[in-house]
């Protein structure tokens, strides 16, 4: 039973998270993508119970769709942080990077067509799950299935180390550019994500690991069995998990500037005139956000601030960039740490919890003042108030 139970559970981990998805009342187009590529990710595991419960015939036929479940998932999953960071549709032009999956997927069919019963049982016995009395060399149809299984290995390493590196680009390009617009980009910023392709990385790490002493190994040893069983689910759990509350896309971020780019049209011509005369330095930008004590709103935005100046965004951003040598983010986050600071050594706040003080300097949450706060000042905010009392 705990064999049956270990054999399934990534595939359930997928099917869990499909519907979950499906019926997520936030939806979006880039959950219904991470549905889809979970869906495939369960065929995958599909064929692995059929594989580690010996179900012969199931997995025969089976081991030519898991060649492109395999080899579709990284390209897959690429393209889901397109669609997070990039894309604000689909864009079926890009249904190229499942070629090399399509084309392994024919040949293996082709091949598992062509071969008899005979051919077919030492293919899956002797060459699959390394039984004894199988001798080399074997027939020319084994040996083309043979040819497909190092094609596939040698296919599946070059797609992971593009899609990741490609992936992690698009998420630290999209970063950021929310940095650059946003004072608050939690819930917004997709850093988690650098870390589940990390995951991805270990998880086929493992398989190579479970590859190289043979998946057969652990056929008959349940206990065993768990290492692969439980790293994979982990993995497909917290894919799941983080697209699931990801609510936050590049559709979401382009109306927000689409909005911008509309209200300045309308903006008063006599302020945009009056103002563009003016040059806007650093100082008067920390005058304002210190005397209107702007940064205590959460929802701050560059925008928020061009418009009060009658100026553009590119030129208040560049301003934060190459004069102050931070971003947008970074600059308003100084001002409610300062703020923050300020209020931890005041008696007059010291019943205060950390989450009000956060909320009174413009943070939107705990865990994003704890972050901010660390990065700068280098301890914590509540080992700088046990400091300070």
């Amino acid at each position: 039973m705990l064999h049956l139970i270990l054999s399934i559970m990534p595939m359930f981990v997928c099917q869990f998270w499909v519907i979950l998805l499906c019926m997520d009342h936030k939806q979006n187009l880039s959950k219904y993508y991470l549905a889809l590529f979970l869906l495939v990710m369960g065929v995958n595991y599909f064929t692995h119970a059929a594989f580690f419960n010996r179900q012969y015939e199931l997995f025969a036929f089976m081991d030519n769709i898991w060649v492109f479940t395999s080899l579709s998932a990284y390209p897959l999953y690429y393209y889901y942080i397109r669609l997070l960071t990039s894309d604000l549709k689909i864009d079926w032009r890009k249904s190229w990077i499942l070629l090399p999956s399509l084309i392994l997927l024919a040949f293996s069919f082709v091949v598992y067509f062509a071969m008899s019963p005979e051919e077919l049982g030492i293919f899956i016995h002797g060459v699959m799950y390394h039984e004894p009395g199988y001798i080399k060399p074997y027939p020319p149809l084994v040996q083309l299935q043979v040819l497909r299984t190092v094609l596939f290995k040698v296919v599946f390493l070059i797609q992971l180390f593009i899609s990741v590196y490609f992936s992690y680009h698009l998420v630290n390009r999209y970063n950021k550019e929310l940095n650059e617009f946003y004072s608050n980009t939690g819930g917004k910023d997709l850093s988690h994500l650098k870390y589940l392709l990390l995951a991805f990385i270990f998880a086929s790490v493992v398989s190579s690991i479970s590859s190289v002493v043979g998946k057969e190994y652990f056929i008959d040893k349940g206990v065993l069995l768990i290492i692969p069983s439980f790293m994979h689910s982990l993995c497909l759990f917290f894919i799941g998990y983080v697209g699931y509350h990801q609510h936050f896309t590049i559709v979401d971020f382009t109306k927000d500037v689409n909005d911008f780019k509309t209200k300045e049209l309308i903006v008063n011509t006599e302020k945009k005139r009056s103002t563009s005369k003016s040059k806007i330095i650093k100082e008067q930008l920390s005058n304002l956000l210190e005397k209107e004590e702007l940064f205590k709103n959460p929802e701050l935005r560059i925008t928020d601030i061009t418009y009060m100046l009658g100026t553009n965004r590119t030129y208040i951003s560049n301003i934060v960039n190459e004069e102050m040598q931070t971003n947008f983010c970074d600059w308003v986050n100084s001002f409610r740490i300062d703020y923050a600071k300020k209020a931890m050594r005041d008696p007059e706040f010291e019943n205060l919890s950390l989450l009000q003080i956060a909320e009174m300097s413009g943070f939107s949450s705990l865990s994003v003042f704890y972050r901010a706060f660390k990065a700068r000042e280098g301890v914590a905010p509540g080992e700088f108030k046990s400091r300070k009392s």
